[in-house]
């Protein structure tokens, strides 16, 4: 008797369950789980600024911070992310790359985009041609003996590249090359031999140089220090 007692009173429970509005029953059940967006993972074979001949660079973005990353390609290497989940590979071969991150279910590749073409270099254009100094070493030599002078320059202009340039003086030339960056380049040294003076008292030695590259000149006169009694 008292088990059908009990059966009795669940019964009413088990309707009442059952015949419960459906805005009730909303607000009872558990709202679902929704996934955190993914980083929007990037990666692009871009032209390192600046590089004649051109260099590439594969820049990684979007990636979680400290994510190891696994790139295949014309070169293959492993890199970490740094906090804002990028990073940056320099002077790396030209050609299709795939950056792989996560492992297993959450393994996820990337692939990397690439400029169409390098841009087209600038061709140089020199303006002007400047010997910015001249020296002897110590600065009071003796004037009785040939001395060392060492002439300085530099070029002005537009472009990056090759230029072949000319230096003369004293009976000596020199004609070497030189890789110009805009908007100026120095040249490497020119070193000659000064004349001697026979006394002391008279005038001290002076050394001339000459600096060209192309229609653009420049010339210096030096004059010796001369120690005394030389």
């Amino acid at each position: 008797m008292n088990r059908h007692a009990r059966y009795a009173l669940l019964a009413p429970l088990l309707v009442t369950a059952v015949a419960m509005p459906p805005t009730m029953a909303a607000q009872a059940a558990p709202a679902p789980l929704t996934p955190s967006a993914a980083p929007q993972a990037a990666c692009k074979l871009v032209v390192a600024p600046g590089t004649n001949p051109v260099e590439y660079d594969l820049v990684m973005t979007g990636f979680r911070g400290g994510q190891l990353l696994r790139v295949s390609g014309p070169e293959k290497f492993q890199r970490n992310a740094n906090g804002a989940g990028s990073v940056t590979e320099e002077d790396v071969k030209k050609g299709a790359y795939t950056v792989t991150s996560g492992w297993g279910r959450n393994e996820r590749k990337t692939g990397c985009t690439k400029d169409p073409r390098p841009p087209a270099p600038v061709k140089v254009r020199i303006t002007d041609a400047d010997i910015t100094g001249a020296s002897t070493t110590p600065a009071a030599v003796d004037c009785s003996k040939p001395q060392n002078v060492t002439f300085q320059g530099k070029f002005t202009g537009t472009g990056t590249g090759e230029v072949d340039y000319f230096w003369s003086g004293q009976g000596k030339q020199s004609a070497p090359s030189l890789k110009f960056n805009a908007p100026e380049t120095p040249t490497g040294p020119f070193v000659v031999k000064s004349p001697t003076r026979g006394a002391p008292n008279e005038p001290a030695p002076k050394v001339v140089a000459n600096l060209s590259a192309g229609n653009v000149a420049d010339s210096l006169t030096f004059t010796l220090t001369c120690a005394p009694g030389t």
